[in-house]
């Protein structure tokens, strides 16, 4: 079943965050648009956040057990490129990017939505993707309405597009391989 860009499944996507972690090499960030909540009990808040297998953030978080999300802003587009086009296995992605690192070392960026630092409680296997529930240890706010994809796309230009295509077509031809799905 493909679906036409701009379906009612892109109204399931969260706002554009980015997604960090730390290992040996320091840290690292992507781009997510699958972050969700998870608890309805205020005193114990939790989010699953599901990151493709084949990207290096998702090694570190599985690794190091934490990670940090920043609920991207409208304006923040720039951070799409960096963040959601390169590899952090290729080299190290974040240099002259503005953000902080948490007490764990998982970076947060400058100029979001909104922010969060927290620890993962269990790991679902998805086939291409792992689920993350994550107990959230830490919260900010942040300045301005968080930027959704719909939106992005009518921001970034037709060269950052046509790069984006071409990275998702390759994702999504080893996701279908790797993915549950019906039998």
């Amino acid at each position: 079943m493909t679906q036409p860009a701009g379906s009612v499944l892109s109204l399931f996507w969260s706002p554009l965050c980015a997604v960090g972690s730390h290992g040996p090499a320091g840290p690292n960030a992507q781009i997510c648009l699958s972050v969700l909540g998870a608890s309805i009990v205020p005193a114990r808040p939790r989010l699953l956040v599901a990151l493709w297998k084949g990207n290096y953030t998702h090694d570190l978080v599985h690794a190091a057990g934490t990670l940090a999300i920043t609920v991207l802003a409208e304006g923040q587009e720039e951070l799409l490129a960096p963040l959601g086009l390169q590899s952090g296995r290729e080299r190290p992605k974040l240099g002259g990017l503005e953000c902080r690192l948490t007490p764990e070392g998982d970076p947060v960026f400058a100029g979001g939505a909104g922010w969060l630092r927290g620890r993962v409680i269990d790991t679902f296997d998805l086939g291409d993707a792992t689920a993350f529930l994550t107990a959230v240890d830490e919260t900010g706010a942040g300045e301005g309405t968080p930027l959704r994809w719909q939106t992005a796309q009518r921001v970034v230009g037709e060269e950052f597009l046509a790069r984006w295509a071409e990275k998702s077509a390759r994702d999504r031809a080893a996701a279908e391989r790797a993915m549950r799905w019906l039998a």
